[in-house]
């Protein structure tokens, strides 16, 4: 019996390290769409429905919910990018950052709805980032010590647009 035992806790240790979560967006881009200041009455409005009882905190729990529910109506969406898949892709996540009270409880009864909150939104799209990082190719530049190799094709630009020297306009 204790063969079993060991075995079977042996087998899900070396499982759950194999299984790792997916963070969310991850290799999306996470863009902050909107930072929000609301009062009480902005948080009431927001807020639908009834404070169950096994609540300990309904002050919180009336405001966390309210700016969910102001959060959902940014959901969907996010984009396509030629069958790139991004896990939670059109979602949007609320930060609550004020008032510190309601950000970092010790217990309930430390927050209160006429103190407002403040809160960002963040929405993942399935877009992946627009800058890549690369390893430096070439530095050279004898009088500053520091000089950068210019990107492959820049020189192309001329063709597609009109670029003037401001100095030489006449």
């Amino acid at each position: 019996m204790k063969k079993l035992i060991l075995s079977t806790l042996a087998a899900s240790a070396l499982l759950s390290l194999s299984v790792q979560a997916v963070p969310w967006c991850h290799r999306g881009t996470i863009v902050q769409i909107a930072d929000v200041n609301w009062s009480e009455a902005q948080i009431l409005a927001n807020f639908f429905g009834a404070v169950p009882g096994s609540v300990l905190d309904a002050e919180v729990y009336k405001t966390s919910h309210a700016t969910n529910n102001y959060a959902s109506t940014f959901a969907g969406g996010g984009g396509g990018f030629g069958g790139y898949s991004v896990p939670g892709s059109g979602t949007v996540r609320v930060t609550h950052y004020a008032p510190y009270t309601l950000t970092n409880m010790v217990g309930p009864g430390y927050y209160f709805t006429s103190q407002g909150v403040k809160f960002k939104l963040h929405k993942c799209y399935t877009i992946p980032p627009m800058v890549e990082v690369r390893e430096l190719e070439m530095v050279e530049s004898p009088e500053s010590g520091i000089g950068f190799k210019p990107l492959r094709g820049v020189e192309a630009i001329k063709e597609y647009w009109q670029i003037t020297d401001p100095d030489n306009v006449k």
